[in-house]
Protein backbone atom coordinates (compact mmCIF):
# COMPACT_ATOMS: atom_id res chain seq x y z
CA UNK A 1 0.00 0.00 0.00
CA UNK A 2 1.17 3.47 -0.41
CA UNK A 3 0.67 6.90 -2.59
CA UNK A 4 0.26 7.82 -5.99
CA UNK A 5 3.49 10.32 -6.51
CA UNK A 6 3.56 10.73 -10.18
CA UNK A 7 1.98 9.34 -13.75
CA UNK A 8 3.99 9.53 -16.68
CA UNK A 9 1.92 8.92 -19.52
CA UNK A 10 4.12 7.84 -22.69
CA UNK A 11 4.43 9.43 -25.97
CA UNK A 12 5.02 8.60 -29.14
CA UNK A 13 5.37 4.86 -29.97
CA UNK A 14 8.31 5.53 -32.81
CA UNK A 15 11.10 6.17 -29.51
CA UNK A 16 14.18 4.09 -29.02
CA UNK A 17 15.86 2.97 -26.28
CA UNK A 18 18.00 5.36 -25.22
CA UNK A 19 15.43 8.25 -25.94
CA UNK A 20 12.70 6.55 -23.44
CA UNK A 21 15.46 5.98 -20.78
CA UNK A 22 16.55 9.18 -20.93
CA UNK A 23 12.76 11.04 -20.74
CA UNK A 24 12.49 8.53 -18.09
CA UNK A 25 15.12 9.36 -16.45
CA UNK A 26 14.22 13.42 -16.83
CA UNK A 27 10.76 12.81 -15.46
CA UNK A 28 11.26 10.23 -12.48
CA UNK A 29 14.52 11.34 -11.76
CA UNK A 30 15.65 7.80 -11.61
CA UNK A 31 17.13 5.91 -13.91
CA UNK A 32 15.52 3.24 -15.83
CA UNK A 33 17.25 -0.10 -14.85
CA UNK A 34 17.49 0.94 -11.22
CA UNK A 35 13.31 1.70 -10.43
CA UNK A 36 11.77 -0.57 -13.47
CA UNK A 37 9.62 -3.17 -11.74
CA UNK A 38 9.91 -6.31 -14.22
CA UNK A 39 11.26 -9.26 -14.97
CA UNK A 40 12.78 -7.90 -17.94
CA UNK A 41 14.03 -4.24 -18.30
CA UNK A 42 14.35 -4.25 -21.79
CA UNK A 43 12.53 -1.86 -24.35
CA UNK A 44 11.44 -4.82 -26.29
CA UNK A 45 9.40 -6.45 -23.50
CA UNK A 46 8.41 -2.85 -22.38
CA UNK A 47 7.31 -1.51 -25.72
CA UNK A 48 3.42 -1.91 -25.34
CA UNK A 49 3.44 -0.23 -22.04
CA UNK A 50 1.81 2.95 -22.42
CA UNK A 51 1.79 4.25 -18.82
CA UNK A 52 4.29 4.26 -15.61
CA UNK A 53 3.61 5.53 -12.21
CA UNK A 54 6.06 6.08 -9.05
CA UNK A 55 4.40 5.12 -5.81
CA UNK A 56 5.84 6.66 -2.61
CA UNK A 57 5.28 5.40 1.49
CA UNK A 58 5.01 2.09 -0.07
CA UNK A 59 4.70 -0.64 2.98
CA UNK A 60 3.32 -4.18 3.00
CA UNK A 61 0.61 -4.96 4.45
CA UNK A 62 -0.02 -8.62 5.86
CA UNK A 63 -3.77 -10.60 5.57
CA UNK A 64 -5.43 -7.60 4.59
CA UNK A 65 -7.02 -8.12 1.71
CA UNK A 66 -7.95 -5.26 -1.12
CA UNK A 67 -11.90 -5.48 -0.64
CA UNK A 68 -11.22 -5.71 3.75
CA UNK A 69 -9.04 -2.63 3.02
CA UNK A 70 -11.99 -0.24 0.96
CA UNK A 71 -14.17 -1.36 3.36
CA UNK A 72 -12.33 -0.49 6.75
CA UNK A 73 -11.33 3.36 5.17
CA UNK A 74 -15.39 3.43 4.00
CA UNK A 75 -15.27 2.78 0.05
CA UNK A 76 -18.23 0.99 -1.40
CA UNK A 77 -16.60 1.24 -4.92
CA UNK A 78 -14.18 -0.69 -6.63
CA UNK A 79 -11.36 1.18 -7.75
CA UNK A 80 -10.39 1.40 -11.36
CA UNK A 81 -6.23 0.50 -11.02
CA UNK A 82 -5.02 -2.86 -9.52
CA UNK A 83 -1.24 -3.15 -9.76
CA UNK A 84 -0.02 -7.02 -8.52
Amino acid sequence: MGNLDKVWLVGPDEVTAEELQVAFEDYFGAKWAEVLDAMDKSLAYNVDNKVYFAVRNLRHLENLTLEQLLTELGIGQAPNIIVG
